[in-house]
């Protein structure tokens, strides 16, 4: 590692988490890394999230206002920002030993990169491991085209990536995450990292993607929607377009489905029209769409087609 360390700027968005806001500090305070700045920004808090962070005056930076919701106290804070890599940490998602050592080794061995991200354990309410999801290497196109964020916690951005993009946007309540990470992505590659650094907390007051309904569909198209309407945007990923849109749309109609059969069945019918060869190579999705959108006689063409074609395929 480089004799000169790189300032990295960790930033803890905290609303109501003083039960599990200690321990996340203490695993950022204890990487031990002496070119730190920690900044916690108090969402408004009605808790005794004030009571915790008095203690810790003088081993970091924080402040309070009033509440203004989590993508705007984010992005405070990257404006607050100082460091050359920058990283959000969220008050109930402690990061683990030599966190940020690795991700500057890293950072060294691929100077290229924008953006680095770790593996992860997703946590309970006690800390205990539930379960380590399998993480993908970097692929921004895979991204686009199978509409999955493959970033999780504990990601590092260089500063050229926050100069280049504005922050999330707080319109977005599901999908602030991944929208932003599709912006970055537009500038310059991601990096795996390929060690169990972060964690993700799931607990009883969590914010959870388990949450469905109409509200949720609609943001993820929007989100689609907007990212395609950029008139920057490079002929590699406008050839995505077709593919992106009928995966959100096929997620939008997942996510209806049992709160209301119309809309999921209206946004089956905009996924197939945006790309019906996409139907044919996921036999998930059309079974989906054969099961709730098409009358019979359709149905049984479709399916002589989805059989030819894997036949033929071998």
């Amino acid at each position: 590692m480089s004799n000169t360390l790189p300032l990295i700027t960790v930033i803890t968005p905290a609303y109501n988490r003083a039960d599990f806001l200690p321990e996340t500090i203490e695993s950022v305070l204890n990487q031990n890394y002496p070119n730190l700045e920690y900044i916690v920004l108090d969402d408004g808090s009605t808790d005794q999230t004030v009571e915790v962070l008095n203690p810790y005056s003088g081993r970091l930076y924080w402040e309070r206002h009033a509440n203004m919701g989590e993508a705007r106290t984010v992005n405070k804070g990257l404006q607050m920002a100082k460091g050359e890599w920058v990283a959000v940490v969220n008050s109930d998602d402690p990061v683990l030993p030599n966190w940020i050592d690795m991700m500057i080794q890293t950072a060294e061995e691929q100077p290229d990169a924008l953006v680095l991200y770790p593996d992860w354990h997703k946590i309970d309410a006690e800390s205990k491991t539930i379960s380590s999801p399998y993480q993908r290497d970097y692929d921004y196109e895979r991204m686009l085209r199978e509409c999955i964020c493959l970033i999780g916690p504990g990601a590092f951005i260089h500063r050229k990536a926050l100069e280049a993009e504005n922050g999330r946007d707080p319109s977005f309540r599901y999908v602030g995450d991944f929208d932003y990470w599709l912006r970055l992505g537009l500038h310059g590659r991601f990096a795996r990292v390929p060690h169990t650094l972060a964690t993700h907390r799931v607990h009883a007051g969590s914010a959870t993607v388990a949450q469905r309904g109409k509200v949720m569909a609609d943001e993820h198209i929007r989100m689609m929607e907007q990212l395609f309407g950029r008139a920057d945007l490079p002929s590699t990923i406008m050839n995505c377009r077709a593919e992106s849109l009928s995966t959100i749309y096929y997620i939008a109609a997942a996510l209806t489905l049992a709160e209301s059969y119309a809309d999921a069945r209206r946004y089956f019918r905009t996924s197939f029209g945006h790309s019906p060869s996409t139907y044919f190579s996921h036999p998930k999705r059309l079974a989906y769409l054969l099961s709730t959108v098409l009358p019979s006689s359709l149905q049984q063409r479709l399916f002589r087609r989805w059989k030819t074609t894997f036949q033929t395929s071998g």
